[in-house]
């Protein structure tokens, strides 16, 4: 029975992906989105095998989807106890994949590989709308749009039941809905809206990613927007200075949230595992804050060495990440001697990813968590430094490649 549920529900995922004009028009042959979500898909099924096999307690996907069923339960026979589960806003946000899992298992007869099936495929579609960002912001740069399909960690952490596959799609939608407002803000007023709802949603999963999140997006448009960056000087001034003037001499009110940072942390801190890494620990809020904070370790355990979590398949993510490290440093000098056109949507990738790293770094000790927490910032690493090397040889032919063998001249960004 669960054999034919996945087949009939490939062939409708396959019949809605060669038919959805956002996908049809996003600029990939045909073939090639089905293969995109073919790797997609089978990679969530790999996991979930390989989290079963070799992680402790088989890894969160499991987790969530075994609980799945005791919530049901209480939810259909014990109500009282259900909303127990949920009381504080804490709890609902914990207990969000859970939720996923209750409503998939509707449809897939409580099986696991059909739920990672159907979750895969609004995941995707929110890859096909950062993709559809890329292409248009970094033109002739085709190798830096597909990072949002093949780059290894992301596709292999993004795919399984968790919230990183949540907020790579959350991430898609608003960046493209932001990028069409910007382009036409009376044409496209609603796309404003969906950059609203994409950013509840991701605060709901994640809070701390709207750290990184929100002053990119305000350098993306004040960049993008000259007119608009004059006139909001003043205020934007204005709203800077009074903010070091809160976190100097009213630690009362601007505390809060390094209070939930340090939270964050010490939640952290107090559980076990075997990737732990060194973590200086954040001291109370204050003035003393900002100077107690570990700013060298935080990009160092964001970034850790290989080696380091004693496990392959963080050592095979290390490595993955100093090639991408290797290669922003030669797209640097690249730049140098062949300048590129200011590039506002380049200034937020790179403002994003960096400070998202910076703040996993600074609150997470343990190997196995910072490469999944990372594994969506880095195609917003990886992509300019692409776009940059787009004129080097060895880059240009790869574009050259892509552009001619995996895309079509059938797009609209």
């Amino acid at each position: 029975m669960h054999l034919l549920l996945f087949i009939g529900y490939s062939l409708l995922i396959i019949y809605g992906l060669l038919k959805i004009p956002f996908v049809r028009d996003c600029g990939i042959r045909p073939v090639f989105v089905l293969l995109f979500f073919a790797l997609h898909a089978a990679t969530g099924i790999l996991h979930n095998w390989i989290a079963f096999r070799y992680y402790p307690g088989h890894g969160d996907p499991w987790q969530f989807y075994q609980l799945s069923f005791m919530y049901r339960t209480r939810l259909l026979s014990d109500f009282s106890r259900f909303m127990e589960d949920n009381s504080t806003l804490t709890y609902i946000t914990h207990n969000g994949i859970i939720g996923v899992n209750m409503l998939l298992n509707i449809f897939s007869r409580d099986n696991l590989d059909i739920n990672t099936l159907l979750f895969s495929f609004p995941v995707f579609l929110g890859n096909i709308a950062l993709f559809r960002v890329f292409r248009r912001r970094f033109p002739d740069a085709a190798a830096a749009a597909l990072t949002v399909f093949l780059l290894p960690s992301t596709l292999f952490w993004t795919v399984c039941i968790h919230r990183e596959g949540v907020l790579y799609m959350l991430l898609g939608l608003l960046t493209w809905a932001f990028d069409r407002w910007l382009v036409s803000p009376r044409l496209h007023r609603r796309s404003l809206y969906c950059c609203l709802l994409s950013l509840l949603l991701i605060l709901f999963f994640r809070f701390y990613i709207v750290l990184s999140l929100l002053p990119a997006l305000v350098i993306w448009l004040l960049l993008e927007k000259p007119s608009l960056t004059r006139r909001l000087l003043t205020p934007v001034a204005a709203i800077a200075a009074l903010t070091i003037l809160l976190l100097v001499f009213a630690p009362g009110l601007s505390g809060r949230l390094a209070q939930a940072i340090t939270a964050r942390q010490l939640e952290f801190s107090q559980l076990e595992g075997n990737s732990r890494l060194p973590l200086p620990r954040w001291t109370a809020p204050g003035p003393a804050f900002l100077g107690s904070s570990p700013q060298p370790s935080a990009m160092a355990s964001s970034n850790h060495l290989p080696g380091s979590g004693g496990k392959p398949l963080y050592l095979a993510f290390s490595v993955e990440l100093v090639t991408i490290w290797c290669l922003i440093i030669i797209s640097l000098l690249w730049r140098r001697k062949h300048p590129s056109a200011p590039q506002p949507f380049l200034a937020f990738c790179l403002f994003f990813s960096l400070s998202g790293l910076l703040v996993i770094g600074a609150m997470v000790p343990f190997a196995g968590a910072i490469v999944r927490y990372r594994s969506f910032f880095l195609p917003f690493l990886l992509a300019p430094a692409l776009w940059w090397l787009k004129t080097f040889p060895i880059i240009r032919r790869l574009d050259d490649l892509v552009e001619n063998h995996i895309l079509n001249s059938n797009h609209s960004y």
